[in-house]
């Protein structure tokens, strides 16, 4: 079963290569003046969505399988995705609004979009701190093995 789906992988991607490569030799042929009057950007931006959208489909999908597969491990990942859940809430109670009504309608944004946008910093400084620290543990810990 995996070799199947690695092989219907390859064919899609190279599907998606095939439309990209044609649709770049029609802007090459069409020149700058032919683009700006078509529908090849247009093309492009639904090849994107297309491929984007087989991404996210995929991104979901063998997390389920792979909880199926192995549900011993499905207790970890479910226990992961707690703790960023709750990492996730941590951030958004200790993130707060700092800019006057002033500078909210300046930005064109209300409070609680600049609030979400704290709490997402907070989420990405704390996540990439643990990183960082995980890496650095792992070298040392790598050298005395």
């Amino acid at each position: 079963m995996d070799k199947t789906i690695l092989n219907i992988f390859k064919i899609v991607s190279l599907v998606l290569i095939a439309l990209a490569v044609i649709l770049q030799i029609v802007v090459l042929v069409q020149g700058k003046e032919g683009v700006q009057n078509s529908s090849v950007l247009d093309n492009f931006a639904l090849l994107a969505y297309v491929a984007l959208g087989i991404a996210i489909f995929l991104a979901i999908l063998f997390p389920v399988i792979f909880i199926i597969q192995n549900p011993k491990n499905a207790l970890k990942v479910l226990i992961g995705v707690g703790v960023l859940v709750i990492l996730g809430f941590i951030c958004y109670s200790i993130a707060t609004n700092t800019f006057s009504i002033v500078q909210l309608e300046e930005l064109e944004t209300s409070a609680e979009i600049s609030k979400r946008v704290g709490a997402a910093l907070y989420f990405t400084y704390i996540v990439g701190g643990l990183a960082v620290v995980s890496i650095i543990f792992s070298g040392i810990a790598g050298l005395f093995k």
